[in-house]
């Protein structure tokens, strides 16, 4: 860990000195797009300026986002609970696998089915947030938790950013968290690199990079019993179901998406400034992504935990490959901003290439012996045997376009359509909209309402209808899977509140059966949610509140919490008239239910309708402080640990950190 924290340091430093080079001047960073234009005949002081954008549509969309320089929630470090997670099912320390309680969220950006657990840590390019500033920019974030000996929890993220000219940027971000767990066998280290770019001038905008990511786990498989959590030895002794067990995922990004625009300068002012109006533009986007995950199984008795196992016992890695390469190539007609009924309108055309290798039969016959099957088949040596390897190949072209409406005040609304015309695919479809509506109410001239909707009929993962290893293997031929869904929301920004329910009917849904295999129901299930979500500020006393209801018509096959609630109280003062203070308390809840098991050789979340987990509050108690760009925050974390009974679960046999203090750090410098 020191040796890689060295080099990135080394890393950061040259990125700094060479970039640092050449000369930067002052910038009209236009937020609404994120474009970026040279202010001539300006004076030499630099205001230390910065605007944020990430892509959308393909690249179709610069959509703005604000700098994270609040003080509110910086205690809220980890990815699972990061943009507004209530609760969630959590194998217990960082790093580890996770499935949001609240099903309307289960979103991923990952493409490789079996991460998709995992896809909190893992840095994608839909994940990254451009930059423009007009001077460097560099953060680090650093938190630790108990001591650097024993338990020890360490999260460490940089990210530099600098301008070589007004209209092109340079990103360097990385990301370091190791996690030695309370219990046995827990270890997880997970590390993300990425290098990106931004070039956003006139009519030539170009965005491109790389990222790396690797993702390692130690997998206990759990307490043996639940009533360990009972049991007055320390946790360090609790026998757990898996002491040499490891999973290991590995993926990394080349992607870049680039847009010639068509348009025309006009005037903006009245010194003859002038500024480049887009009205057509040519959009390619191209991403390669390879994955791979690595299942080692070293156990002496593989049978004691897993319930089947394939292949002889001197086979001990299953290891699975998934790439993919995408190409879009996209045409898009700008709205005129100053015309009422003005919308813009796209259309694009993809072909996506899948390729990859699983674990497949099992061959007796000698290695001196003539092989059955091809040369390119041959897999693993097992003693004088042959695992073979299945491949994995198909391709997909789809086309699909959309209208669209960003200005104005009066609506702003999105639609847009999918199909796949060739390919394994062929057939899926997905449209989807939102309708935006801004509006004076009740003194909040920020108030809006918006309403979303989706239909799609959508082609199982390869990875559910085929799958082959030491433990699990399926063959099935599932159906497309049918989703109606529609919500709406409510938003008063003065008044700090937010209403929102949603509503989606589901044929053919797919899910993980109580044996940890992809299964299918024919059955009709509807899903309902409703939310809430509140600050109450009385004074320095600032009360937050966000509650979820959930209900599923067919329990059978979704399991999900009825009721789900984060609160959030704290007093805020200020030291010494520059030192912003924090105290506070936050906890998070949910009703029993019959929480998802988990399954370590496959990293997937899986029905069981053994016990029900939940009715636990999970405290947090910590203090915030705030000096000018320095943020730090102390943290005891699951406190009830200490003073309530109850079994502090989200996954069967698999608990929560026990009470443990946390502290972290944030610098930020763009001077």
């Amino acid at each position: 860990m020191q040796r890689i924290l060295t080099v990135l340091f080394i890393i950061s430093g040259f990125l700094f000195t060479a970039l640092n080079a050449y000369p930067q001047r002052d910038l009209d960073l236009q937020s609404n797009r994120g474009e970026v234009e040279a202010n001539a005949g300006k004076p030499d002081t630099i205001k230390p300026e910065i605007g944020l954008w990430y892509l959308s549509g393909y690249g179709a969309f610069i959509d703005s986002t604000q700098l994270d320089t609040l003080q509110d929630y910086i205690h809220i470090f980890h990815p699972v609970y990061k943009n507004n997670v209530i609760t969630a099912s959590y194998v217990g320390n960082y790093g580890t696998p996770a499935l949001d309680n609240n099903f309307f969220n289960r979103k991923y950006n990952t493409n490789f089915f079996f991460a998709r657990t995992r896809d909190a840590y893992i840095l994608s390019p839909a994940k990254l947030k451009y930059i423009n500033t007009h001077t460097p920019y560099t953060r680090l974030d650093y938190t630790q938790s108990e001591n650097k000996s024993k338990n020890n929890e360490t999260r460490f993220n940089v990210i530099h950013s600098q301008n070589i000219k007004p209209w092109w940027n340079f990103t360097f971000r990385v990301d370091l968290a190791k996690s030695d767990g309370q219990y046995i066998a827990q270890e997880a280290k997970n590390n993300s690199v990425t290098l990106y770019t931004s070039y956003t001038k006139d009519n030539l905008f170009i965005h491109g990079g790389f990222i790396t990511n690797s993702l390692n786990n130690n997998e206990n498989g759990g307490l043996i019993s639940d009533s360990l959590l009972l049991d007055e030895q320390g946790a360090e002794y609790w026998n757990v179901n898996l002491n040499s067990t490891q999973s290991h995922f590995a993926s990394s990004y080349f992607f870049a998406d680039g847009e010639y625009r068509f348009g025309k300068f006009i005037e903006t002012g009245e010194d003859g400034e002038e500024q480049f109006r887009p009205i057509f533009g040519m959009l390619y986007n191209v991403e390669l992504n390879f994955n791979r995950q690595d299942f080692t199984d070293k156990e002496d008795d593989k049978n004691k935990f897993f319930p089947t196992t394939y292949y002889p016992e001197s086979y001990t890695t299953d290891s699975i490959r998934y790439n993919r390469v995408s190409n879009i190539f996209q045409l898009k007609q700008y709205e005129n901003t100053n015309k009422k009924y003005s919308f813009g309108k796209r259309a694009f055309l993809g072909v996506e290439l899948n390729r990859g290798s699983m674990p497949g039969e099992y061959d007796y016959v000698s290695k001196s012996s003539q092989f059955p099957y091809p040369e390119h088949l041959l897999g693993v040596q097992v003693a004088d045997s042959m695992v073979y390897k299945t491949d994995i190949k198909y391709s997909n072209t789809f086309v699909g376009g959309g209208i669209f409406r960003e200005t104005g005040k009066f609506w702003k609304w999105n639609a847009e359509g999918k199909i796949y015309l060739t390919g394994r695919n062929a057939g899926q479809t997905e449209l989807r909209g939102i309708i935006y509506k801004p509006m004076h109410f009740l003194g909040d001239s920020l108030a809006s309402i918006s309403f979303s909707g989706a239909i799609e009929n959508l082609k199982p993962d390869y990875f559910q209808e085929k799958f082959y290893s030491n433990h699990f293997r399926w063959d099935q031929n599932l159906k497309t899977e049918q989703r109606l869904t529609a919500g709406g929301t409510f938003k008063m920004p003065r008044r700090k509140l937010e209403l929102g329910a949603k509503y989606a009917v589901i044929n053919n849904y797919i899910f993980n059966d109580t044996l940890g295999i992809p299964d299918q129901t024919s059955n009709e299930i509807l899903v309902l949610s409703a939310y809430v979500d509140k600050d109450f500020n009385f004074r320095k006393l600032h009360f937050r509140t966000r509650v979820l209801w959930q209900k599923v018509s067919e329990e059978r096959y979704i399991h999900l919490p009825d009721w789900s609630a984060f609160i959030s109280a704290y007093y805020q003062f200020t030291i010494s008239k520059v030192m912003f203070t924090q105290i506070g308390t936050d906890v998070r809840y949910n009703t029993k239910y019959y929480a998802d098991a988990y399954a370590p050789s496959t990293g997937l979340f899986y029905l069981q309708n053994e016990k029900q987990y939940g009715d636990y509050p999970y405290i947090d108690v910590y203090a915030s402080l705030r000096l000018k760009r320095t943020r730090v925050f102390f943290k005891w974390m699951n406190i009830g640990t200490r003073f309530l009974d109850g079994e502090y679960m989200t996954v069967p046999h698999y608990p929560m950190n026990q009470s443990t203090f946390r502290l972290g750090v944030s610098w930020a410098f763009y001077d």
